[in-house]
């Protein structure tokens, strides 16, 4: 994926993040360091399965739960990561 595809998909995936999780911020303010967990992001596990679906529906794959379990989801960062690398596999036909 080229650098520019690989921004896009980044502000995506932020964007996915702050509309189902309400938070009423611009997606410049969504650092890729900032915890999943910290006070300002908040997420749980039914908002994760929430952020998932959308990902899911925005980027026309299928995230299957070893994906998530192999990721080690700790950070925005990392949850960009992972659906990316899901995103890769679909479109060289894994």
């Amino acid at each position: 994926m080229d650098r520019a595809k690989n921004l896009d998909l980044a502000a995506e995936v932020k964007d996915v993040m702050i509309g189902v999780l309400e938070l009423g911020i611009d997606r410049a303010q969504l650092d890729e360091s900032v915890s999943l967990y910290s006070p300002a992001v908040g997420l749980d596990s039914l908002s994760l399965l929430h952020i998932l679906v959308q990902a899911e529906e925005r980027f026309g794959v299928e995230i299957d739960d070893e994906d998530v379990m192999a990721a080690e989801l700790s950070d925005v960062g990392s949850l960009v990561a992972m659906i990316r690398t899901v995103v890769d596999a679909k479109g060289t036909g894994e």
